[in-house]
């Protein structure tokens, strides 16, 4: 799969997607207009980006919305982008930048660990 570059917005309605699955494009725009003020046609506009990257199918004859991306596959696309533009490709850096964080608790680290110490056992 291609490289997944999502904005803002378009990440807006893959979350929308991904929380209530298929859903038709009118209702989707009824939802965006209630919670973030968006016009319809702001709603169709990003509608239209997003099957353009191939990340949505939009079906006739009411233009029923599918996601074709998992939130699984964004994330990771999202986190290679960033490890690369900011650490130059390096997770050891994230993650020793993540570590230095005074924000960083006790059971968070215990969680780490534990993923840790799991997928070692996978390998």
């Amino acid at each position: 799969m291609e490289q997944i570059k999502l904005f803002d917005a378009e990440l807006t309605v893959m979350r929308y997607l991904w929380e209530h699955g298929p859903v038709l494009a009118a209702q989707m725009a009824e939802e965006f207009l209630k919670m973030y003020g968006w016009k319809k046609s702001t709603t169709y506009i990003v509608l239209k980006r997003l099957e353009g990257k191939g990340t949505l199918r939009r079906e006739a004859p009411k233009y029923r919305v599918v996601p074709l991306v998992t939130r699984e596959q964004v994330q990771l696309a999202e986190t290679s982008s960033l490890i690369e533009k900011m650490f130059g490709g390096s997770f050891t850096s994230l993650f020793a930048n993540f570590l230095s964080s005074d924000q960083v608790s006790d059971s968070t680290l215990e969680e780490l660990q534990a993923l840790i110490d799991e997928k070692k056992k996978e390998k």
